[in-house]
């Protein structure tokens, strides 16, 4: 089973990330930042789509839903769990006051034999050192995920690999299948902050989209696909002996 992870940043780069997806046609594809309306496209392309909004957000004067979406090739159930969420509505996005703003859900999906879960993890603003936030998020994540059978996770984490110490937390739980040679997975050809020279850590030390496996499933040909979003989409073969 081929599937992508992919954080879009809202409407920015779909002239990139569309033609991306639809050449691919992985069987499986999960994204951050995405826009609700993004369902008609995928269900035309011939996906089954669960979208979990997070936040109202605008773009060129339109406010839309931004949020997380898991869609696969075949049927699937699902469920939509907020480990996160500050108020009972979605709200627009406020620059001064994230925490407050943005709603934190994963969407458990089962598919065939296959079981996935998908999230856009607490941003920190500085991601080398786990906060509060996101220390009582991941657990509040992990809880969750831990009355679940084995499966697929993946997203994007704001867990920068081997810097954060929450992401030791993920590994007791869960094999990290991105390759060791890829150190970050932040583009900086398309990324705002690609042109910061006192920002070059992100593109050197921030691997923070991940496809992590339980046992029995095994990831393999997983790479990382620049060139099409601000970050990388995280492509890989899942099969489940």
């Amino acid at each position: 089973m081929k599937i992508i992870s992919l954080n879009l940043e809202g409407k920015k780069h779909l002239a990139m990330a569309l033609p991306f997806l639809q050449t691919q046609a992985a069987d499986v594809v999960c994204l951050m930042e995405a826009s609700k309306d993004l369902e008609e496209w995928l269900v035309k392309q011939g996906y089954f789509v669960t979208f979990a909004p997070m936040v109202l957000r605008n773009h060129d004067g339109l406010t839309y839903e931004s949020g997380i979406i898991f869609a696969s090739k075949q049927a699937h159930r699902s469920e939509i769990f907020y480990y996160r969420q500050p108020t009972p509505e979605i709200v627009l996005f406020d620059t001064h006051n994230k925490r407050e703003s943005i709603s934190h859900p994963v969407i458990w999906a089962t598919s065939g034999d296959f079981n996935f879960a998908t999230t856009h993890f607490t941003w920190n603003p500085n991601g080398e050192t786990a906060d509060q936030n996101q220390t009582t998020d991941l657990t509040a994540l992990l809880a969750y995920l831990q009355t679940k059978p084995p499966h697929v996770l993946c997203g994007d984490f704001n867990i920068p690999r081997n810097i954060n110490a929450l992401y030791q937390e993920l590994r007791k739980a869960y094999t990290d299948n991105i390759p060791l040679d890829y150190r970050s997975s932040l583009d900086a050809d398309h990324h705002r902050a690609g042109k910061d020279s006192s920002l070059d850590k992100l593109f050197t030390q921030f691997m923070v989209d991940y496809a992590f496996t339980q046992a029995p499933y095994v990831a393999s040909d997983v790479r990382l696909q620049f060139g099409v979003s601000d970050h990388a989409a995280v492509v890989a073969t899942i099969t489940r002996p």
